[in-house]
């Protein structure tokens, strides 16, 4: 977590107002507003932002990602994190982020090797007649459909996974992809996971990489995308 904040703050270097998008509980608003930067938080949830505020994140404005109530180019940075893969509409969040900031825009991308209990779980619901209508690879899609400015690797390894820990958490729906899938569905997605792998644990890779775009990459994509539908 160190070495992801550390390269967060040196891909924002020259900037001064940042806005976080999603900001959720506060956990990166917090470092950059103590690393010296003016950070302001958008979310939809005010309970979320109440969690934020408890780490003296003060400037929170409820908002859609969607529609950003904010002038162009106002901040020079943006951060996004786990973001992309709830939004209704993924191109036009990425085009509106763009449109307020400056000079760059932040993103951590998770990928790796391996087994992976969610990518399954999303091939099972697929099958079963309920495909996610999100876009699901999130940020680390963002990374392969715009290439990124900047890239810092944070960290690559190989971890040991409790892997039926992991299917467990489809259970208790603490993973999106679950959210809106009925419960005897997801019974069954569950039951189908364990049997499948009836090992304990897994080794996986991991990586984790901190990257930037120019602001102007996301507003053109956006505008493409527009005129194409």
């Amino acid at each position: 977590m160190k070495s992801l904040l550390n390269a967060m703050k040196e891909l924002f270097a020259g900037c001064r107002t940042i806005l976080d998008v999603g900001i959720g509980t506060g956990r990166f608003a917090e470092y950059l507003n103590n690393s010296g930067f003016d950070v302001v938080g958008i979310d939809v949830s005010l309970s979320m932002m109440a969690k934020a505020r408890e780490k003296r994140v003060r400037n929170l404005v409820q908002a859609d990602a969607h529609y950003l109530p904010f002038r162009d180019r106002v901040f020079d940075g943006a951060i996004m994190v786990h973001v992309l893969h709830l939004v209704r509409d993924w191109v036009q969040v990425v085009g509106e982020v763009g449109q307020v900031t400056r000079r760059v825009v932040v993103a951590e991308v998770e990928g790796g090797e391996g087994f992976s209990p969610r990518s399954r779980y999303l091939e099972l619901r697929k099958a079963m007649g309920y495909p996610l209508d999100r876009f699901n690879d999130g940020e680390a899609g963002l990374r392969r459909v715009i290439p990124p400015a900047t890239i810092k690797l944070v960290g690559d390894y190989l971890t040991d996974i409790h892997l039926h820990e992991e299917i467990d958490s489809f259970d208790k729906r603490r993973s999106s992809v679950s959210w809106d899938v009925p419960a005897e569905v997801n019974d069954k997605i569950i039951q189908r996971l364990h049997s499948e792998n009836p090992e304990k644990t897994i080794r996986r890779r991991e990586i984790v990489e901190v990257v930037g775009w120019d602001p102007t990459q996301l507003r053109n994509f956006a505008a493409r995308e527009r005129s194409r539908t």
